[in-house]
């Protein structure tokens, strides 16, 4: 039997950000919504205070009257619900102007004159936030609104006195006070979302330089080692086809790219006698030569921004079964990153020409990487190389 679980704090707040999750692109737009979002929610909460009080107002003294406030009370959930989906939905600003008329009218036509300045105290709700939620100037325009609305109905009851004037007096200073908030708080969110987005221009500019000096960095390698020229650019496409096809998030993948671009910086520091030797390498030179991962460690670890995309570097010509270099690292010890790079950095340098020999067929090549698979190479993630290597011709 599966143990219950109390819902954690995550769970609710979950639920309650999907309450008033706002359905458009437009930040500020999205940003009002969640405030008329939390309008409506209030409204709600009052009338739900309503509607329970009138109950036991019913349950004590049954009557007609209170019949008919509770009626009353349960159709106006009605066009809250409607307000509070048509907001959903985006239509920010049309329901904020509905809402907050329906919210002030109603009070008004349904508490009586006397009780101003108990309503005006309600009304102070509706007049704050329309200044938050639609422009300045609303929160002017909704009190002078109310006090027609309520002088109207005083004079039809007959019934002006003078508490009246201060709840009035009241209001428009509220409107006064919520309108120069209103103000400056809009003032300070445009500030913001012009330094939010000059940051992200910024970001965008100085990594367009970063990407296009790793660029540089492997082109220099390629003009050294002529037998590799375009290797780099295919194993980096390959790669970040095949991580994205693995269902990895983009800024991983940004760094997986990285990675595979700078795989062989390291052979910078490997002397030219070895690295362009057209026959096969001696004992000691290839000692030499397996210095290029630590090498590229070596170059790349002071640069913070490259730390994350090291793996590749580090980690490509490690095995699966634990006999690769330069830590023998075995299985999942090995990064995923430089597990699937290995594969493709293989599969590339199988099917183009070198000094000294010719490319094989693809189909030859496949084969190999599927001999491979459990020594070399991880299987699962050969698997996924088939895969995607019979979609897309390489």
């Amino acid at each position: 039997m599966e143990d219950l679980k109390t819902p954690s704090v995550d769970h609710w707040w979950g639920r309650v950000a999907a309450l008033i999750e706002i359905r458009t692109n437009d930040s500020g737009i999205r940003r009002k919504g969640q405030l008329l979002a939390l309008f409506i929610g209030l409204s709600a909460l009052i009338l739900v205070y309503l509607f329970l009080n009138d109950l036991v107002l019913q349950i004590l003294r049954p009557n007609r009257e209170n019949l008919f406030y509770l009626i009353e009370d349960l159709l106006l959930f009605v066009p809250l619900f409607i307000f509070w989906k048509m907001n959903q939905y985006g239509w920010v600003y049309f329901t904020a102007y509905i809402a907050i008329f329906f919210t002030i009218l109603a009070g008004v036509s349904l508490s009586h004159p006397i009780y101003i300045e108990y309503t005006m105290v309600a009304f102070a709700l509706p007049v704050g936030m329309s200044s938050f939620i639609i422009k300045p100037h609303s929160s002017i325009m909704f009190a002078a609104v109310t006090t027609i609305a309520y002088t109207v109905a005083s004079l039809a009851v007959n019934y002006i006195w003078e508490y009246n004037l201060t709840a009035v007096v009241a209001l428009f200073a509220l409107a006064f006070m919520t309108w120069v908030t209103s103000q400056q708080w809009e003032y300070t969110l445009q500030q913001n979302t012009k330094l939010v987005e000059d940051i992200k221009k910024t970001n965008r500019i100085i990594e367009e330089a970063y990407d296009s000096t790793l660029e540089g960095w492997s082109h220099a390698l390629e003009v050294r080692d002529r037998e590799t020229e375009g290797h780099t650019k295919r194993v980096t496409e390959m790669t970040v086809r095949l991580a994205r096809r693995m269902g990895f998030d983009e800024p991983l993948v940004k760094q997986i790219q990285r990675g595979a671009l700078l795989h062989d910086i390291g052979k910078l520091g490997i002397p030219d006698d070895i690295l362009q030797k057209p026959g096969s390498l001696t004992e000691k030179e290839l000692r030499v030569m397996r210095l290029h991962p630590q090498i590229a460690v070596d170059l790349l670890t002071p640069i913070e921004y490259l730390k994350p995309a090291l793996d590749i570097p580090r980690y490509h010509h490690e095995k699966w079964d634990g006999t690769g270099y330069p830590h023998g690292l075995k299985g999942e010890e090995i990064p995923i990153e430089a597990r699937i790079f290995a594969i493709i950095d293989v599969y590339d340098a199988l099917t183009h020409d070198r000094v000294y020999r010719q490319g094989m067929p693809k189909r030859e090549a496949v084969e190999y990487i599927k001999s491979e698979s459990g020594r070399h190479f991880d299987p699962a993630v050969v698997e996924i190389f088939l895969q995607e290597v019979s979609r897309v011709q390489y």
